[in-house]
């Protein structure tokens, strides 16, 4: 059998402004969800949780989570 050639992988990109409603939801989401993580997502969820971080007190973070 010949190999059929491959289109070239292409780059995407997504640009979205986020609600505070939104981050909220998506962090705890993946928090709760983290084992089930996809491979390739880890940079996303960091970020996610880095903007949670830095929009919160540390009591506030605490609470968040629990």
């Amino acid at each position: 059998m010949i190999p059929m050639p491959q289109a070239p992988q292409k780059d995407f990109s997504l640009s979205y402004n986020f609600s505070s409603k939104e981050v909220a939801a998506l962090a705890r989401f993946l928090r709760d969800n983290e084992e089930k993580l996809p491979p390739g997502l880890e940079l996303f969820c960091k970020a996610l949780e880095d903007s949670v971080y830095k929009s919160l007190s540390l009591d506030e973070v605490k609470k968040f989570y629990s």
